[in-house]
């Protein structure tokens, strides 16, 4: 994924960049619906290793196999916590009303171990956007 954005602001070796969803790969993305409405900016923090000053047009890249486990994590891992806590919630209790109870249990389990994975994997520096080419 490559975007094409401003700097608004700095902090060591990381920039704050305000992308807008019509430009760069949002036009060929299949979710580009889902990110944001057309036209809207989306911030995010790179790493800035290229020397980018605030006010500066960069681009910004993301590794396609960060964002397909990055799309992996917000929407299938949480739907494998609603059917897992079904069928355990059904087996356990025998009828639907368990079943229901063990859904929304097994959703929100899984929705607080995704939020403690992403956590975990915003330390690594790998994993982050990176701007990779500054427009002069």
């Amino acid at each position: 994924m490559r975007d094409i954005g401003r700097i608004i602001e700095k902090a060591g070796n990381m920039a704050k960049v305000a992308v807008m969803t019509d430009g760069g790969d949002c036009q060929n993305c299949a979710m580009k619906g889902a990110c944001a409405p057309e036209g809207a900016v989306h911030n995010l923090w790179a790493v800035n290793d290229k020397g980018g000053e605030v006010g500066d047009e960069v681009a910004v890249e993301l590794k396609a196999k960060i964002k397909v486990f990055g799309t992996a994590l917000v929407f299938i891992f949480p739907l494998m916590g609603l059917f897992s806590g079904y069928f355990i919630g059904y087996k356990g209790g025998g009828n639907q009303d368990y079943a229901v109870v063990g859904s929304v249990m097994g959703l929100v389990l899984f929705l607080v171990i995704v939020k403690f994975i992403d956590k975990t994997l915003q330390k690594k520096r790998n994993l982050k956007p990176t701007i990779t080419h500054i427009f002069k």
